[in-house]
């Protein structure tokens, strides 16, 4: 998950080489290293549209899209296990961006049948909850770099907020099975991930340095498709 991305000191290599924050470096670094991340993060964005479109053309793909979606855990290591490879190759060159756009496809992949299906009970929602995406992420970016500050210190609420959401989520999936307590668990995931925007972002201005450019586009696309899916449910009532 986005936190486990980041890293407040500066990053060594085996080769005794230690980056400094690239809010230290030039305005020319610092403007390819924003240009790279958000070029990366909006490319994930194409790659899991893609991915979805090709899904929905392939019935074995859409078939086994399904059968991982009625098995949310293993869906879920699938994910973190994609993050963990895109995190730890995420400075070497080549594998960075294999591992990236394997991980948001994927992403795109695996919810398509559930897109589907919201599409198939309230025409409409699907691009509906993109745009609100588009428009709410859109603003808490441009917020963050107006205003230049520092939201890190929100890192540990954030944490904290998103583990009690998730405990509150497995225990209503498989035993209270509530439509209202998942509608404003959706809220909660709203609420949650908007702070991470915030926060990731403040990071890319504040904290990231230059090679960082991968792990900063993947804690981005993870705020995105997690605020998507959030509107998404809310637009729906909390059907999921």
């Amino acid at each position: 998950m986005p936190w486990n991305l980041n890293n407040n000191s500066p990053n060594t290599f085996a080769s005794g080489q230690t980056l400094q924050p690239v809010s230290q470096a030039s305005v020319e670094t610092r403007m390819d290293f924003i240009r790279k991340t958000y070029a990366l993060f909006m490319a994930g964005i194409v790659a899991a549209v893609v991915a979805g479109a090709i899904t929905v053309s392939s019935r074995p793909l859409f078939e086994a899209a399904i059968a991982i979606l009625r098995t949310p855990l293993l869906g879920l290591i699938l994910l973190v296990g994609l993050v963990w490879v895109a995190s730890a190759v995420s400075r070497i060159e080549g594998l960075n961006y294999i591992a990236l756009f394997v991980f948001t496809a994927f992403c795109g992949f695996w919810i398509t049948p559930l897109l589907a299906l919201y599409e198939q009970i309230q025409p409409g929602i699907v691009s509906q909850a993109a745009v609100l995406t588009l428009l709410t992420f859109g603003a808490l970016t441009t917020y963050a770099f107006v205003t230049k500050k520092d939201f890190s210190f929100l890192g540990g609420m954030l944490f904290v907020g998103l583990i009690t959401l998730i405990g509150g989520m497995l225990l209503n999936m498989f035993w209270l099975k509530s439509p209202m307590m998942s509608y404003w668990m959706s809220w909660g995931v709203l609420l949650i991930f908007s702070g991470y925007v915030l926060f990731d972002t403040s990071r890319i201005i504040h904290r990231y340095d230059e090679k960082s450019y991968c792990s900063a586009a993947i804690a981005l696309f993870l705020d995105f498709f997690n605020m998507f899916l959030a509107i998404l449910s809310i637009l729906a009532g909390g059907r999921r």
